[in-house]
């Protein structure tokens, strides 16, 4: 149970921030949910004993008028599968609470939008790898909104990095997923 106290604590501080914040003078925060599905490739040294695998994630995409960027909650899941060429007995499979800024124009049907944030990420222990199960991270991506209708569809690329204490210490453990997805 104390693995998903710091987990409560990210995401109580997210609601948090989100509360604390004024509105803008002239307009109201508006909020759409967001879902995502795609590949997820393993990068650093996740190469040598993971494959490719799938990630899919859902949140709340919060903005406000005549303001250049929006606030972005999510839960993310994460499913890389062992390479069997290395032998590794079973797969990688993270989850994170993510709070992200991201920027946007809405200047016309194709808009390219950067997007960073932090979160907090859990995680299974495949060949432990891994001294504990959760760990601190960032997470940084480029993408491209299209609007069809009073849909935006989109889709992006970001670089998860967790800060993880493995066996031989700490260090960055990386991963790329390549989603496609709606904005209602």
């Amino acid at each position: 149970m104390a693995a998903f106290r710091p987990t409560l604590s990210v995401a109580g501080a997210a609601c948090a921030a989100l509360f604390v914040c004024p509105p803008p003078a002239h307009g109201q925060w508006s909020a759409a949910p967001v879902v995502a599905l795609g590949a997820a490739i393993p990068g650093g040294s996740l190469r040598d004993v993971m494959a490719e695998g799938v990630t899919a994630k859902a949140g709340v995409w919060m903005r406000a008028p005549r303001v250049p960027v929006g606030i972005t909650a999510e839960a993310m899941f994460t499913r890389l599968w062992a390479d069997r060429r290395e032998a590794a007995d079973g797969a990688l499979q993270v989850g994170a609470m993510l709070v992200n800024v991201t920027s946007r124009r809405h200047e016309g049907r194709l808009d390219p939008y950067g997007t960073f944030g932090a979160g907090w990420y859990l995680f299974n222990n495949p060949e432990d790898r891994y001294r504990e199960r959760h760990a601190p991270g960032v997470n940084v991506g480029i993408g491209e909104v299209i609007a069809v209708g009073d849909r935006d569809y989109f889709v992006e690329v970001r670089l998860h990095a967790m800060y993880t204490a493995t066996t031989t210490g700490r260090a960055w453990t990386t991963f790329l997923p390549l989603m496609a997805g709606v904005r209602f």
